[in-house]
């Protein structure tokens, strides 16, 4: 069962191709529509003048490094525990090697012992793995169930990630982003499931069994919702008019800031003075961004980077 076990997170690891193929789309659109402008938010507040850009390229950068953490972890998983027996080994000059290679695993597992000791641990790490891309995508379900309500109305989804209401017959509901948003929630479950097995001294011990069902739950509605993301991605629209109008005047206050600063005014008291809505203007959105030249800003996005990185990952 341990070689299976570590023969199947292989597998369902290897899926991390799923985050190459959500970064690959989210790439595309990042360099697409560089130039469009989105309102960035903090604390749920608008903020200042952001773009579809930097929030693609935000999860371009996201799911490429949960495919690198998938990467490294199949391969901390990839280690052959056969002829390790009970953890002591046998009265046998087993040939382990040759056991490795035929099951394609990269390496052995020396200590026998320690075969038994990892019991857990790797199923939590691949968990972890799984976990991290779980997270983005909850995030951005997020975002997205924000940003298609009537109240933002920055996007419209694909028809086939919504569903009619029950009842009212006006209502087209975010259902497939609402179960993307809630799938975190297995993976969290499971890996506290296989942590609480932990609490045991060395050896062989018949409680670990109850690890299979949680990495069984885990991955499989995982890898689930991010099979349906890619396409979501690729399809999804935004909406320019309304986001057009969420630009209002207040949200140029940090360029002011920023341009007294340049100016020699010290920021504290740059500060004070954009802080005045008697300063707040109609600014051209093209031109904020622009200006916003710092590395991995609007005005800089350096697409290429992300892209080295995810061409190393294929």
């Amino acid at each position: 069962m341990l070689v299976a076990t570590r023969l199947w997170l292989k597998d369902r690891l290897a899926r991390s191709r799923l985050c190459i193929e959500c970064a690959d789309v989210a790439l595309a659109r990042a360099g697409a529509e560089a130039s469009l402008p989105l309102p960035g938010y903090t604390h749920l507040q608008r903020a200042v003048v952001s773009s579809a850009g930097m929030w693609w390229a935000a999860w371009a950068e996201g799911f490429i490094d949960d495919a690198q953490r998938a990467t490294d972890t199949l391969a901390w998983v990839d280690a052959n525990p056969l002829g390790s027996a009970a953890g002591y080994g046998v009265n046998l000059p087993l040939d382990r090697d040759h056991c490795t290679q035929a099951l394609g695993f990269s390496r052995l597992q020396v200590a026998a012992t320690y075969a038994q000791l990892s019991r857990g641990k790797f199923e939590m790490a691949a968990i972890e793995a799984l976990g991290s891309a779980l997270l983005d995508l909850r995030r951005l379900a997020w975002d997205l169930s924000l940003f298609t309500s009537a109240e933002f109305g920055f996007v419209k989804l694909p028809a086939e990630y919504t569903t009619g209401s029950s009842i009212m017959p006006n209502k087209r509901n975010p259902d497939v982003i609402e179960l993307m948003r809630g799938v975190y929630a297995s993976a969290a479950a499971a890996r506290s499931e296989i942590e609480q097995l932990l609490s045991l001294p060395s050896g062989y011990h018949r409680d670990l069994q109850f690890s299979k069902g949680a990495i069984f739950h885990a991955f499989g509605r995982g890898l689930s919702a991010l099979e349906l993301l890619p396409d979501l991605l690729r399809n999804l629209d935004w909406n320019a008019e309304r986001i057009s109008a969420a630009l209002e005047p207040s949200m140029y206050a940090t360029d002011l800031a920023v341009e007294l600063a340049r100016e020699g005014m010290p920021f504290r008291d740059a500060y004070r003075e954009a802080a005045d809505p008697a300063r707040w203007a109609e600014r051209d959105p093209q031109a904020s961004l622009a200006a916003r030249v710092s590395p991995g800003a609007a005005g800089d996005l350096r697409l290429e980077l992300l892209q080295s990185r995810l061409d190393t990952l294929r």
